[in-house]
């Protein structure tokens, strides 16, 4: 049985991303983004495979260990 072919590989979808994001930098879609030029917060934070859970965590004002109970 012949298997079906991919509409589009891998690298075709590549090319297409970074022509994308060169059209973008071109036409000034990155310039003046918040943050820019300024370390990032955490730079100096030891590395956290879940820094993003965390985070959301603390936006929500939920404790970060469910032992706390996670309750509102």
């Amino acid at each position: 049985m012949a298997e079906l072919m991919p509409l589009g590989s891998e690298r075709a979808m590549q090319v297409v991303a970074e022509n994308k994001l060169l059209a973008a930098i071109e036409a000034g879609e990155f310039d003046n983004l918040p943050g820019f030029g300024k370390p990032s917060p955490l730079i100096d934070e030891p590395y956290d495979p879940f820094w993003w859970i965390r985070r959301k965590l603390r936006q929500e004002n939920l404790p970060a260990d469910p032992r706390d109970g996670w309750q509102r």
